[in-house]
């Protein structure tokens, strides 16, 4: 598959998401956002939402439980499909600055072009590069995430309300949305159409790792991702140009977003932090990465 078409296809995916929750709040169906949702008698929350509020509340909330562990059992399965594929925030990210997912990682020789590549396997030229970045003394994305999802959780525990919900990108998109929806339909203007998008250009353009550093959301799917065992991207070793051709290509890390280094795990990102975007596998210039089902 190529990258555009990937691109595409989660780009539509997301936007496919984002209309069926507006059409529902245009036909007063009630069926919320996806911080909040439900349809008649089943309701569901975020699961970050869920423990902000049971811990502001201090009470199990054992009707929001359910979907808690549904949600927590199906990204164990999954891994951390929503960030990549549902989660509007890329899609926001497209039309603030023109990027799906964040700014990739720079390696010495991540500009090879995929013609050039497939001349070493042809012709079995060798190539190293001189030098490739290294994340050896860097802190790992889990650490800000985690550090990030224990304050959100605290907050919540010592003020008694959820706090971070206040400042969520996602519920803030979707805020957003809903507010122009009741200028339109109702005239009624609100200063929501001015705060909440000042608050995700901010989230979006200055804090730039957001998704990858900071999002307590993705930190908390992560740590269910860690049981994660379907498709994860596993490269073919007879394949890849670095172990059949002793090449320093990087492609794939330079394309992950979170800095996933599937080859010796040295990146700043952990395989519990893949969002399966298919990045990885749309880079390589020899289609040594995939990601079975097993």
């Amino acid at each position: 598959m190529s990258r555009n078409r990937t691109r595409t296809l989660r780009i539509t995916t997301m936007a496919v998401v984002a209309v069926t929750i507006i059409i529902g709040a245009v036909k007063n169906a009630g069926t919320g956002s996806l911080s909040a949702f439900g349809v008649e008698n089943i309701a569901a929350i975020c699961p970050l939402g869920y423990l902000e509020t049971a811990l502001a509340g201090r009470e199990l909330l054992p009707h929001l439980l359910v979907s808690f562990l549904v949600i927590a059992g199906l990204t164990a399965l999954l891994g951390r499909v929503f960030c990549g594929w549902i989660c509007p925030i890329p899609l926001v990210r497209k039309l603030v600055v023109n990027k799906v997912d964040e700014g990739q990682q720079s390696f010495t020789n991540s500009t090879t072009n995929d013609d050039s590549a497939q001349a070493i396997l042809a012709d079995g030229e060798i190539t190293t590069a001189s030098g490739s970045q290294e994340s050896s003394g860097t802190e790992k994305n889990s650490t800000s995430g985690l550090v990030i999802l224990g304050v959100t959780l605290g907050s919540s525990a010592i003020f008694g309300f959820p706090v971070f919900c206040l400042i969520c990108p996602i519920g803030l998109v979707f805020g957003t949305l809903f507010a122009l929806i009741r200028l339109l339909h109702f005239n009624e203007p609100s200063f929501d159409l001015i705060v909440f998008p000042v608050i995700i250009i901010v989230e979006l353009v200055l804090l730039k790792k957001w998704c990858s550093k900071l999002c307590p959301v993705g930190a908390l799917l992560s740590l269910f991702s860690r049981f994660n065992r379907t498709l994860v991207p596993t490269v073919d070793r007879s394949l890849c140009l670095e172990e059949s051709h002793d090449t320093k290509c990087q492609r794939c890390r330079s394309a992950c977003s979170f800095d996933v280094d599937l080859k010796n795990g040295s990146g700043t990102g952990g395989i519990s932090d893949c969002i399966k975007c298919r990045e990885c596998a749309d880079h390589c210039p020899v289609q040594a990465i995939r990601f079975p089902w097993r």
